[in-house]
């Protein structure tokens, strides 16, 4: 630690005789938790475990540095406190022997949890493990530490909530990754603001995998459940818990998006569900996607949609509600049947006839109370009265000089400030104020209602001050005013001209193109025979990594990918597994053309790590 002069709290470079980082404030020698590893302590002789960053009833997570590769990671240790503790003054995991059992079981699931997702590496928005060992008599899971905020963090920061169609541009990644992660006999558990994360390149990742006891309620772990989030069968232990699990958090999580409000929370309604549908909080929300995020949060998990790609299917097709699930095996639909009538209550008699007779008649009389003021209103309008039907309080005098009364007429609250703002009225047409796009997301203006009145065009360049797709330059400038379908051009940043080489060790050339692609460097493949690196994987490229590249400039990277010799008759043979050591996970699903979100990618599961731990007891 102290050779590579590393600040714990950040992993960057600190000088020598530094007590306090500049980067992040972190003290040096500061204390930590006994339970939790030593920041400078040193994991399978390649990482440096830094401070930690967060824990719950199952794991441990600390920032990293990978002393191989010289990039930063986030390490998760596996660390039931409940049932083990940290020995005095030694990194080593001591457990109760009376709690041995059920640490090896839960020790066993964490395993097969991360080697799951690290078969998912090639899924660009899944946090997968990178590396796996055992140590300490613990396992750890070591992970590309991400730069950027939580999706809980973005909404502090950005009104609080977001439109529904900011939610159909962003979320279908999400949508088919979940998806994805089911496929593989996987379930979150943990669906929440605080578990989608967006990269500093504006990528939607889905973090926080935790083992199933951690985050149910009366288990041997203490859980850590989201509140407003977790399905009411997360709160029983004795319950099922599957696909429709993650279903009512992903409808949790929409209904936080939309309103701004976090739904009440599924234990207080078991007791007293009075869960306001969304609509009813903001009337923007289109009718069908409040009814179907209300069917993703039913209490039931029989008659709730079962799973993802049901809730994307109805999300976005507008099925007919009144419907139910018969079983989560089943594609048939039930009608609700009506309710019964609780015992002890009389059934009221159906009203005499000189009632309805009577109702018909005050029915008569109101239609024509309402004809004869319509009648008036179409009077007072052909005298010279003109009533303001734009939803915006008119200016006086604005009308040829007749009009001098100001009226008005309320609009539905809308779910974001608006971005534009009318500052007057003419005969033709409305003025509006320009405000200033300059940092904005190009595809989120352009596509916004409050823009609807501008026509854009995109001038596109590489910007080294502005990431990718951001708005740095505009023809109407702020405070400035226009009307309606003003055109108006907005320079669009290409990101920078000069982009950093990723670095390629112990990458296969798949995992590494992708890298490339995301960056936008062009690349040419080469491959090239050696036996030190294995078959498939990059072995080298043209320049250095950490090297930048002109990619406005056109510029080629070579990779080059390794292919193995021919074995020889003397050397032994490497044969494919049988199919009963192979992992019993479900293949991806078949490609639906009626289904968008489902993919047709058939390798982005690869094969898992081997990793080996020993429990001493």
């Amino acid at each position: 630690m102290e050779r590579l002069n590393l600040c714990c709290g950040c992993m960057e470079p600190i000088d020598e005789n530094a007590e306090v980082c500049r980067n992040c404030g972190y003290r040096v020698g500061a204390p930590h938790l006994p339970s939790y590893l030593e920041p400078g302590t040193m994991l399978n002789d390649r990482y440096i475990v830094g401070k930690l960053t967060s824990y719950n009833g199952e794991s441990a997570c600390y920032i990293g540095f990978d002393t191989i590769t010289e990039t930063k990671v986030t390490i998760k240790e596996y660390m039931p406190d409940s049932l083990c503790e940290r020995e005095k003054n030694s990194s080593v995991i001591k457990v109760d022997p009376r709690y041995m059992p059920q640490y090896k079981t839960f020790l066993s699931e964490f395993v097969e949890l991360n080697k799951t997702l690290s078969k998912m590496r090639t899924l660009n928005h899944v946090n997968a493990a990178i590396d796996m060992f055992g140590d300490n008599n613990t396992a750890y899971a070591v992970f590309a530490l991400l730069e950027g905020q939580t999706l809980g963090e973005y909404l502090k920061q950005n009104s609080g909530e977001l439109t529904w169609d900011e939610v159909k541009r962003l979320f279908p990644p999400i949508f088919t990754t979940l998806s994805l992660v089911h496929n593989a006999g996987l379930v979150h558990r943990g669906i929440s603001p605080e578990n989608i994360f967006i990269t500093d390149k504006g990528e939607l990742k889905l973090i926080g995998f935790c083992i199933a006891d951690a985050r149910t309620a009366n288990t041997e772990l203490v859980p850590e459940l989201y509140n407003g989030f977790a399905a009411p069968e997360q709160y029983n232990s004795s319950n099922w818990q599957g696909t429709w699990t993650d279903v009512y958090g992903i409808s949790a999580l929409l209904y936080r998006i939309l309103t701004g409000v976090t739904p009440t929370d599924a234990a207080s309604r078991i007791s007293d569900d009075n869960l306001i549908e969304p609509a009813k909080v903001n009337p923007n929300i289109p009718r069908n996607v409040s009814k179907v995020i209300m069917n993703g949060m039913c209490m039931s998990g029989e008659i709730r949609i079962q799973t993802i790609t049901e809730l994307v299917t109805q999300l976005f097709e507008q099925p007919e509600y009144g419907s139910v699930r018969l079983s989560s095996s089943s594609t048939q639909t039930i009608s609700i049947p009506r309710q019964h009538m609780p015992a002890g209550k009389k059934k009221k008699a159906p009203p005499s006839r000189h009632g309805v007779f009577i109702a018909v008649i005050a029915v008569i009389l109101i239609l024509g109370f309402l004809m004869i003021f319509m009648i008036i209103k179409l009077e007072d309008i052909s005298k010279g009265s003109r009533p303001n039907t734009t939803g915006i309080s008119a200016i006086s005098g604005g009308y040829d000089g007749s009009y001098s009364e100001t009226t008005s007429i309320s609009l539905e609250p809308m779910s974001e400030p608006p971005l534009t703002a009318p500052i007057s009225t003419t005969a033709n047409a409305m003025v509006y104020v320009m405000n200033d796009l300059t940092g904005k997301n190009y595809d989120v203006v352009s596509k916004s209602d409050a823009y609807s009145n501008l026509v854009f065009t995109a001038d596109y360049e590489y910007n080294d001050n502005y990431p990718k797709g951001q708005i740095f330059g505009q023809t109407i400038a702020k405070d400035e005013t226009y009307t309606e379908g003003a055109e108006i051009t907005v320079k669009v940043s290409l990101g920078p001209k000069y982009i950093v080489i990723p670095d390629f060790l112990g990458l296969s050339k798949k995992d590494y193109f992708a890298k490339l692609g995301e960056l936008g460097i062009k690349y040419e493949e080469q491959e090239i025979e050696t036996d030190e690196t294995l078959e498939g994987y990059v072995d080298g490229i043209s320049k250095d990594a950490g090297e930048k590249i002109d990619v406005e400039a056109g510029e080629i990277l070579t990779v080059y990918v390794a292919k193995n010799p021919p074995k020889t008759e003397t050397e032994p043979v490497e044969t494919e597994p049988s199919a009963t050591e192979m992992p019993d996970f479900p293949p991806p699903v078949p490609a639906d053309p009626f289904d968008p979100f489902v993919t047709t990618e058939e390798t982005y599961m690869t094969k898992e790590p081997d990793i080996t731990i020993k429990i001493y007891d």
